[in-house]
């Protein structure tokens, strides 16, 4: 029996291992293109189709899961045939691959009032336990489960991350603990990973075939503890829509004179015209930002002053993703303005 579980054990590793190296954390590939199941291969897609493709990619791109809503997408989807790029139908599933037009459909999100996320998101590390073989266990990489989770966060825009299950891992958490939710030692468990934030989960199966699911979500100094009941899938995508809302929160556009003011922020070790052309063009691409431009340049340091399109804790979450900056200090100015600094590491 022990050899046997040896065995699963370093099997279950050795599946996790290979279903994590072609992820790269932080990063969404193909944002504008939807995937669809569908009943059989045709010669073109049908306009229902089109239209689901787009909402799913206006999901995914602007991080609003009720985007559709909006009136100003409602009178679009009906032509939604206008955004297609390029479709192609693969045999397995079948299913369609839809492919849009990135800056229409980014044009088209703008209308919204709300600037597209980009590529660079939130990592979520997922540790995941069920009782699905009447044992409570590490939930192996093939499981439907594990499946379903990463279609919906596929879906979502959402990096997933998993533990690789090794020997450090399941000494620091043992599968009792990840059952229990129990935050501490999940937070020192997650941090060999350095994820944006952490989701620990536990499936129960019951014997009227549903699912009862009970997680808990921490993404910086705040954290959670939800349940769900229902299907696996549903459970799941419950689970994951919370979480890419959280985390996804549209950054809408303000007029107010503060967010025009904007925020002052230090970079320090910007030793370059080429660092400080890097700098510049990374803070013009947040969707928190509308305006960046500098106050002050002298040595290695560049005061920025930051016009948001969104909050002060919505350009640290964007920036936060950079592995190149780092936090070093928030201040408050004499006047009561908060002042960020960060370290510029290229």
């Amino acid at each position: 029996m022990g050899n046997r579980m040896s065995f699963v054990r370093f099997t279950l590793v050795t599946v996790w291992v290979l279903l994590a190296q072609p992820v790269m954390a932080g990063t969404i590939t193909n944002l504008y293109q939807a995937d669809i199941s569908v009943a059989k291969i045709t010669e073109k897609p049908t306009s229902e189709q089109v239209r689901s493709g787009l909402q799913q990619v206006l999901v995914r791109v602007s991080g609003n899961s009720s985007i559709a809503s909006n009136p100003a997408i409602q009178g679009q989807l009906k032509s939604s045939g206008i955004y297609l790029q390029q479709f192609s139908f693969l045999p397995e599933g079948p299913v369609l691959q839809l492919s849009f037009n990135q800056n229409q459909v980014d044009a088209l999100i703008a209308q919204t009032g709300v600037k597209p996320l980009g590529v660079q998101r939130p990592t979520v590390l997922f540790w995941l336990v069920s009782d699905q073989n009447q044992v409570q266990d590490y939930m192996a990489a093939e499981a439907s489960a594990v499946k379903a989770l990463l279609a919906a966060a596929r879906v979502r825009g959402i990096p997933a991350q998993f533990p690789i299950f090794d020997l450090t891992d399941q000494a620091a958490l043992p599968v009792a603990d990840i059952w229990g939710l129990f935050a501490e030692p999940i937070a020192a468990a997650s941090e060999r990973y350095r994820p944006d934030a952490v989701v620990a989960a536990r499936l129960n199966y019951q014997d009227s075939g549903q699912v009862r699911l009970e997680w808990s979500f921490s993404s910086g100094q705040s954290s959670k503890r939800l349940s769900g009941l229902g299907t696996e899938n549903q459970v799941l995508q419950e689970m994951i829509d919370t979480v890419a809302d959280s985390l996804f929160k549209p950054v809408v556009s303000h007029k107010l004179s503060d967010f025009q003011e904007g925020v002052k922020v230090h970079f320090s070790n910007v030793s370059s015209l080429s660092d400080f052309i890097q700098l510049s063009e990374f803070l013009k691409g947040l969707s928190a930002v509308r305006m960046a431009s500098p106050e002050r340049v002298s040595e290695d340091d560049v005061i920025m002053r930051i016009v948001l399109d969104g909050t002060e804790a919505q350009l640290q979450q964007t920036i936060a993703v950079e592995p190149r900056l780092h936090l070093i200090d928030r201040i408050v100015d004499p006047a009561g303005r908060a002042v960020l600094h960060y370290r510029w590491q290229n």
